[in-house]
């Protein structure tokens, strides 16, 4: 008879075993494969993400802050740094690349950051990875948008939607608190992302003017919009001036808006300014931040121990560092290299990971003992079974190799089913760290590692099957015939 028919005969004629044995494995599995995904691509979407910049410019606070906060669109600014910070790392030779960001604000939940057209153009979201149009095209002038695919499939918005801001980084949950929406300055979506699997897919991108005339209120701004409102209508409409404070991650941006609303249709966004957006944009004072790319990390390193150690005593050597073009801003920024940032996260994410995948193989454990307990409990039973195939043939050999091929069938089983399970479990979280960590996760991707993972649980359960084998390989054929 077929070696596997008897083995599932034998799990099937104790299918309830079978069953809650295969449920243990499965239970174990999956916990064990869920931490090792959750932990691949986490340190795949922050490791990766980080490579493409060298240092960070913020103002004075938390690095950890600072990095969460431009590279992952997490936490909140440390405050803002002079415009002309950017201005002067475009201008060193030691810069490979440098973009501005501005946050303040958001569109029913998605953050609106605020950047140059060079970052959607230029800039590597991920490691030898561009961001790529969907469709549309980047933002050109003051007030276009470019939004992640994420964040406009969650919105439910295309090419030609126009929106107004809210006021914050964050959709207020408080129906008490009315939120301040900037309906005075709409926004205009001219292009929609392609899938980066990074955090940049959650939020909506835009010129660092936008966001800078949102909250500092640029005269231009209002004379050019003023201008289109009577060239369209024929008369004015009455604006009342509110003054108010916007609290900026403990930086106060004051406010003088002008609150007024058009009820007709408007043309293209881009044709109501007369300047390019480079005009425009130099007409922007602060910033959160400043992303660079160094053409060496030596430069790099050089600049943040200028930047955020004391200034040396000895004269030489202060006024070499003075020689630097950022030693002016030296009490106004901080330096930040993101690939340290990365490490100390991952260090306490990976802690808890540890806990986790212990808890796993625990579990896992406690289902190889389950195999044993459900293969020996059942020796008694089989005596006779065996003393008969024994005395039909069937060799000890064989009736060993039954038993362990039966072991390894229950945890092989278990492996698939926990497979799939773990695969379940991450994809159920995924959306929930893709909105609040800004980790995009492939939960459906197979690694070699899961197999790896499982060939060794399946091992292992053979290894358990070995002791109810050699009990089978022990049993007497006589003694076991007799009535």
């Amino acid at each position: 008879m077929n070696p596997v028919l008897i083995v599932f005969k034998n799990m099937k004629l104790r299918l309830l075993s079978t069953l809650l044995t295969v449920a243990s494995v499965a239970l174990a599995a999956a916990l064990v494969i869920a931490v090792q995904t959750l932990e691949r691509e986490t340190e795949q979407n922050y490791t990766q993400t980080s490579v493409g910049y060298d240092l960070i410019l913020a103002a004075p606070g938390s690095r950890m802050q600072t990095t969460l906060n431009t590279m992952y669109h997490l936490e909140t600014s440390t405050g803002v740094i002079p415009n002309a910070v950017y201005l002067a790392a475009l201008n060193d030779q030691r810069i490979e690349r440098a973009f501005p960001f501005f946050v303040g604000d958001n569109y029913r939940g998605v953050r609106v950051i605020g950047t140059s057209a060079a970052f959607i153009g230029e800039s590597e979201p991920r490691v030898g990875q561009r961001f790529e149009m969907a469709e549309g095209r980047n933002f050109e002038a003051p007030f276009e948008a470019v939004i992640g695919s994420r964040a406009a499939e969650r919105l439910g918005i295309s090419v030609g939607h126009r929106f107004a801001m809210t006021h914050g980084v964050a959709e207020i949950d408080n129906e008490d608190v009315e939120p301040h929406v900037h309906d005075e300055y709409e926004l205009e979506v001219v292009g929609i992302l392609s899938p980066s699997r990074t955090a940049h897919d959650n939020v909506i991108f835009t010129s660092t003017y936008s966001t800078y005339a949102v909250h500092y209120h640029d005269p231009l701004h209002e004379e050019e919009h003023s201008h289109e409102e009577d060239h369209s209508h024929g008369d004015g409409h009455d604006h009342e001036n509110h003054s108010h404070s916007h609290n900026h991650n403990d930086d106060e941006h004051e406010h003088g808006d002008n609150h007024g609303h058009d009820d007709h249709e408007h043309e293209h966004i881009s044709s109501q300014y007369t300047l390019s957006l480079a005009e425009y944009e130099e007409r922007v004072e602060k910033l959160d931040a400043v992303l660079i790319k160094f053409n060496n990390q030596a430069a790099a390193i050089q600049l943040a121990g200028m930047l955020n150690m004391p200034t040396p005593a000895n004269p030489l050597l202060a006024r070499n560092m003075m020689r630097d073009p950022f030693f002016v801003y030296k009490d106004e920024l901080m330096a930040v290299i993101p690939a340290v940032q990365i490490q100390e996260l991952m260090s306490i994410v990976g802690n808890a990971e540890q806990v986790l995948r212990a808890i796993g193989w625990l579990v896992f454990i406690v289902a190889l003992f389950g195999v044993l307990a459900a293969i020996y409990n059942t020796m008694e039973d089989r005596r006779r079974h065996i003393a008969i195939m024994r005395s039909l043939g069937a060799r000890r050999s064989t009736i060993l190799s039954l038993i362990l091929m039966e072991a390894g069938f229950i945890t092989t089983l278990g492996c698939l089913i926990g497979l799939l399970l773990g695969m379940g479990i991450v994809g159920s979280v995924a959306p929930y760290l893709a909105d609040s960590a800004g980790i995009i996760i492939s939960a459906y991707a197979i690694e070699a590692q899961q197999f790896v993972t499982l060939a060794i649980f399946v091992f292992l359960g053979i290894v358990a099957g070995i002791i109810p084998a050699v009990k089978a390989y022990r049993t007497d054929v006589v003694t076991n015939l007799a009535p």
